[in-house]
């Protein structure tokens, strides 16, 4: 049948169907069919699900003619210019309406054509990009490819200071009849600019306090990572409320762009209130003072103040940067800890130096520390002791995340050492080591979290050491299924009761799987192995149970149901607790 036949056919057979029924919506939808590119389809069905189904068949013509004209539009985004539409009407106002549409041929490229001048084009990350560019002789015509390639080439020669960029020419150029199309990309990119000074406007108490953290030099090449960078470094100084740091290309001479350095000083003093509950600790509060600009020299003080049922304390600190305020620094601290929680009563007064200072080019912290502690305390059915210890330590750490309050990518490491000497100032001999790690991965919407903590206390004389440093286990971050540090050694009391003694070894881990139920809840399942004992892994108790996390808007709220098992005992325990993952 040929096209005009073809056409006035289906214009008949319309005709005779709306002069069948009355003014009415005559069908539910428009279902397509025909159309097995499954992005150019979702395309079509975008575009035209807005386009209202006629009424009569006044109507219709319209409606066919919009229909065809949005639908070629959306295939032509992907190489279909050649497209056939093929109506039938709905049998009765049930029914959908069907457009059969045949895609045709595709369009590929024939000629490509893409070509940088200037300096960009001896520069390695440029010339990365463009050999990893889709757009490719003899390939599918893709709009898409073609815009992004676009902005991809832009946004990272902006990004490393080509701020003359410019296309001079970019098009594509579609042969219909011949299913061919030449795209053309030409640009220049000028020469690469430098970064220029650092611009504080009359805040010279800043810049004297933050020049140390530029991590770049005047006359380097300019990125834009290295900007970002400097602008993380100063929030994360405490000085500031606000930070802008952003290059004026207008003021730039000689391939020189200033730095312009906006910063929104902190009010005097800072205060942060917070409170929480879990079924480790009960309901908690936890208060911060920070004063964050104390002189000239950015020293700053601090202090702290956390009280829950089973543990209280209060610290004060004070901070001197040393080759930078974030990254080198060192910080000295008083304070005192309270704890009555199962058999443990214990009263620590503290004093500490610590330096800290982070690897160049890593994540690692590292911090070297000196403290002085006295510690009164009675565990179990031990008499009241008062130890003085003197411990240099040194503890190095990490933390990476992603994802923001639901952490989907992270993990966190920390190892402690730290000893005391009776020929040192301290009462007894001790040698400690402590480590922790969590890993939490996402593959797809399966979600892991692996933790695991060991520890250890060389000494001869455990029974002196204070209980601040003796281990526990038990509770939500340990072995669920027991209660908070119920987990331990233990003798038994005149009476026949247990008490804990703590233990001299560490030793737990854990792994849980997750997986999303419904919109902000997540379902998991988790295995928990360890104890706190006298030897190294011994009388390993578990923990095995189901649990829930709702994404609240203040973070994650978990719940768990735990079995736990011990040589000991056997019991059911409902855990809960607030806060990220890492």
């Amino acid at each position: 049948m040929s096209a005009p036949i073809n056409q006035l056919f289906r214009s008949f057979v319309f005709v005779c169907f709306f002069s069948g029924f009355s003014a009415s919506t005559l069908a539910a939808e428009l279902e397509i069919s025909g159309v097995d590119n499954d992005k150019v389809l979702e395309n079509i069905e975008v575009l035209v699900a807005s386009i209202a189904l006629p009424k009569d068949r006044s109507d219709f013509e319209n409606y066919q003619q919009t229909v065809t004209q949005k639908a070629s539009k959306a295939a032509q985004v992907y190489g279909y210019y050649h497209l056939q539409f093929y109506f039938t009407p709905a049998k009765t106002v049930k029914d959908d309406w069907l457009l059969k549409i045949d895609l045709g041929k595709v369009t590929k490229i024939r000629n490509l054509s893409i070509k940088i001048d200037g300096q960009a084009s001896e520069d390695k990350a440029m010339q990365k990009l463009l050999s990893s560019l889709p757009l490719k002789s003899n390939q599918v015509l893709d709009h898409t490819d073609y815009e992004n390639a676009k902005s991809q080439l832009q946004s990272l020669a902006l990004s490393r200071g080509y701020f003359d960029f410019t296309y001079v020419e970019s098009s594509i150029k579609v042969f219909e009849s011949l299913y061919a199309a030449d795209v053309t990309l030409h640009m220049t990119s000028g020469n690469r600019y430098k970064f220029g000074e650092l611009k504080f406007g009359d805040d010279q108490r800043a810049e004297s306090l933050t020049n140390s953290l530029v991590p770049f030099k005047t006359g380097e090449f300019y990125q834009s990572s290295k900007l970002g960078l400097f602008n993380q470094l100063l929030k994360q100084t405490q000085y500031f409320r606000n930070v802008l740091v952003r290059p004026v290309i207008s003021d730039a001479e000689d391939l020189n762009v200033p730095i312009q350095v906006i910063l929104t000083h902190k009010p005097r003093d800072n205060f942060d209130v917070g409170v929480g509950v879990s079924s480790d600790e009960g309901p908690r509060f936890t208060g911060k003072w920070r004063r964050p600009w104390v002189n000239s020299h950015g020293h700053s003080v601090g202090g702290e103040v956390f009280v829950s049922a089973p543990e209280q304390y209060a610290s004060f600190d004070y901070r001197i940067p040393l080759e930078d305020p974030v990254q080198n620094y060192a910080s000295f601290q008083v304070g005192y800890q309270a704890q009555n929680n199962n058999d443990t009563q214990s009263d620590k007064l503290s004093i500490g130096a610590t330096r800290h200072w982070v690897f160049a080019d890593s994540d690692w912290h590292r911090s070297a520390f000196v403290k002085l502690e006295q510690e009164t305390f009675l565990q179990g059915i031990e008499p009241e002791q008062t130890i003085r210890l003197v411990m240099p330590g040194f503890t190095l750490s990490r933390l990476r995340s992603k994802g923001g309050l639901d952490v989907h990518w992270g993990d966190k490491q920390s190892i402690t050492t730290e000893f005391a000497a009776d020929s040192l100032l301290s009462d007894i001999n001790l040698f400690r080591v402590t480590a922790t790690s969590k890993w939490l991965r996402s593959f797809a919407q399966h979600r892991f979290l692996l933790r695991f903590q060991a520890g250890g206390i060389a000494t001869s004389s455990f029974d002196q050491v204070p209980s601040s440093l003796r281990y526990f286990a038990g509770g939500d971050q340990s072995v669920r299924g027991f209660g908070y540090e119920t987990l331990s050694p233990f003798e038994f009391d005149d009476e026949g009761e247990r008490r804990l003694t703590g233990g001299q070894y560490l030793a737990v881990a854990s792994v849980e799987y997750s997986y999303p139920v419904a919109e902000k809840w997540r379902a998991s399942v988790f295995v928990d192995a360890g104890n706190a004992s006298e030897n190294l892994a011994e009388d390993i108790a578990t923990g095995v149970g189901v649990g829930a996390t709702w994404l609240s808007p203040v973070g994650p709220i978990r719940i768990y149901l735990a079995h736990g098992d011990s040589d000991t005992e056997s019991n059911w325990r409902i855990h809960f607790s607030m806060g990220p993952a890492l």
